[in-house]
Order: structure tokens, then C-alpha cells, then sequence
């Protein structure tokens, strides 16, 4: 059984998967930058090493999914 993706490419915008990946890196910046958040702390006492990785993780994978998906068009001047 072959799953079909409902959104064909040419109709998808060039750059959110790139937008979404630098998003979820921000995200887990975020996240080791501030360690005493509600479910750092709630994930540190249920399971601490995937606590103190987290942030981490999630910081990787958005810059992976951003790194290997095309740059979005910005609108703006040309060089001449």
C-alpha cells in the first residue's frame, strides 16, 4: 500500500518546510535557554536523561529539516 501526499509540490509554497524547520530549532533554543519550563521539569522527574536532551534534539532536527529543504523567495531587491 503506497501512501499519496493530498498536497502536491507545485501548490505547496517554496520555503515553509525550510520556515518550519528553522521555527522547531528556535524552539528547542528556546527550551535549553530556559530549563526550569513546566515540562522540562515534568520530563526531568519522570525520565531525566531525555530532560537534559531534549532541548538539544529538538534543536537538531529543525536545523536539519531547514538545512535540507529549498530556501524560500523573499521579496526583495536585485542586484544589478
Amino acid at each position: 500500500m503506497q501512501l499519496q501526499n493530498k498536497t502536491p509540490e507545485a501548490a505547496r509554497p517554496k520555503g515553509v518546510q525550510a520556515l518550519a524547520g528553522a521555527a522547531i530549532a528556535i524552539i528547542g533554543v528556546l527550551a535549553a535557554a530556559n530549563p526550569t519550563s513546566e515540562l522540562l521539569r515534568v520530563l526531568g522527574e519522570a525520565v531525566p536523561q531525555l530532560a537534559a536532551a531534549l532541548p538539544t534534539v529538538i534543536t537538531a532536527c529543525g536545523a536539519i529539516v531547514a538545512a535540507l529543504s529549498q530556501p524560500p523567495d523573499l521579496p526583495g531587491r536585485r542586484s544589478r
